[in-house]
């Protein structure tokens, strides 16, 4: 476990791979060894150009070098809650804001990151390659497939995604845990874990934000399309990024 130089910080949570992450009053440290130096890296570059667009967020507070060579990030606190701790009675008002929220940050321009297709579906090979697939992010019926089955359907797939690609700045991860709202107004308050945040289709963030509202909430997505200006979707590129996500963490 990777911790912050001061003694004071409570662990919250025990990050994936090399990341941990820490609590002290208004602030949040994700500290990593060596192995996830770059990683951190890039999400503490990401979250300082989003905090110079105005979109809320969380904004880096310090950058620690710690003596093993690994590194801290220390940020100011999203406000609000994560969007998986919602009531029921919440989920209309909050797919819109979301919808709306996603629409913004979609339509940003000068981002200096980028996921080309072509890296994500790479990154899924190697992960495919190595065996190291969880199994927890794929459905019931992907299961019992194995994973180059899943890998040769995205594959298939690949021209027709490319030919309608629509590249917008995409957060890369637009799972419900990582978008806070006001508990009250239901307005988005913050995203945060923006590792993947970068240039890429659009439907990267739909088909995640629609798979979640619909596994998470057991909600009918359609007033999150509406807000966000596709009411009617495509259902190709729904499943092929929805597929192609859990392929890509390992």
């Amino acid at each position: 476990m990777h911790a912050p130089p001061a003694d004071d910080w409570e662990p919250v949570d025990i990050g994936e791979s090399d990341t941990s992450v820490y609590h002290r009053g208004n602030l949040f440290a994700k500290c990593c060894g060596p192995s996830g130096v770059a990683d951190l890296t890039a999400e503490r570059d990401r979250i300082t150009w989003l905090t110079g667009t105005g979109l809320p967020g969380a904004t880096v507070v310090d950058w620690i070098e710690l003596s093993s060579d690994g590194a801290c990030l220390v940020t100011s606190a999203v406000p609000g809650v994560p969007g998986d701790t919602l009531p029921p009675a919440s989920y209309e008002r909050a797919m819109r804001s979301l919808g709306v929220v996603l629409r913004e940050l979609h339509s940003l321009t000068d981002c200096p990151f980028e996921r080309p297709l072509a890296d994500v579906i790479a990154k899924a090979t190697d992960v495919v390659r190595r065996g190291a697939v969880n199994p927890a992010y794929l459905t019931d019926e992907w299961r019992r497939l194995h994973p180059t089955e899943l890998l040769d359907q995205v594959v298939a797939e690949r021209p027709y995604v490319e030919s309608v690609l629509e590249p917008v700045v995409c957060h890369g991860d637009a799972c419900l845990p990582n978008i806070f709202f006001d508990p009250e107004t239901l307005e988005v308050t913050g995203l945060i874990d923006l590792g993947r945040l970068g240039v890429a289709d659009r439907y990267t963030d739909l088909a995640l934000a629609t798979i979640q509202l619909h596994d998470e909430w057991s909600a009918d997505p359609a007033p999150f399309h509406e807000a966000y200006g596709v009411p009617d979707p495509d259902p190709r590129r729904l499943h092929f990024f929805r597929l192609l996500d859990p392929l890509t963490w390992g």
